[in-house]
C-alpha cells in the first residue's frame, strides 16, 4: 500500500488487473448480475462520476491492511457483493497519478475478493472517452 506521495502510478497491480475505458463500457453494458460494481475513491469534494458508481472518499487511505479503513472497507464490500467475492470490482479515482484506486483494490484483493480491476486511467481516462458522468449512486461516509 502507498501511503506517501499519491503521484506516479505503476502499470500492473498485485492480484488484480488493469481494465481500460473500453472493457469498462463494454463490460457496463452486461446484465446487472454479472456487471462489475464500480469504486470512485477520489476524495474531494463532491463530482460527477462514471454512471451507477458508489463512491468511497477515502477507501484509498489508511496505513495498513489492518487498520479502522480496512474493517469498514470490507463491511461495505460485503454488503455491495451480496457477500459474493467472485463478484466484478472496479476501483477507479482522478487519473493515472492517483494512489488512492491501487490502494483501495490492494485492499479488496486482501479481503479474498477474486475479480478485482484497477481502472488506472480513473475518470481522467472516462472523461477523455467523452464516456456520459453522473451523481454517484451512493455515497460512503469517511470516519463511520
Amino acid at each position: 500500500m502507498r501511503i506517501e506521495d499519491e503521484h506516479a502510478q505503476p502499470l500492473t497491480i498485485p492480484g488484480a488487473q488493469v481494465i481500460a475505458t473500453a472493457e469498462l463500457r463494454a463490460r457496463l453494458e452486461e446484465p446487472l448480475e454479472t456487471r462489475p460494481l464500480l469504486f470512485d475513491v477520489l476524495g474531494e469534494d463532491a463530482h460527477l462520476t462514471v454512471p451507477g458508481a458508489i463512491w468511497l472518499p477515502g477507501a484509498g487511505r489508511g496505513s495498513s491492511f489492518e487498520d479502522e479503513v480496512q474493517a469498514r472497507l470490507a463491511k461495505l464490500l460485503d454488503f455491495a457483493t451480496r457477500g459474493d467475492r467472485r463478484r466484478p470490482l472496479v476501483f477507479f479515482c482522478s487519473g493515472p497519478e492517483c494512489w488512492l484506486s491501487y490502494n483501495a483494490a490492494l485492499r479488496a484483493v486482501r479481503l479474498g475478493y477474486g475479480e478485482v480491476r484497477w481502472y488506472r486511467g480513473g475518470l481522467e481516462a472516462w472523461r477523455a472517452a467523452s464516456a456520459p458522468l453522473a451523481q454517484p449512486r451512493v455515497r460512503w461516509k469517511e470516519g463511520r
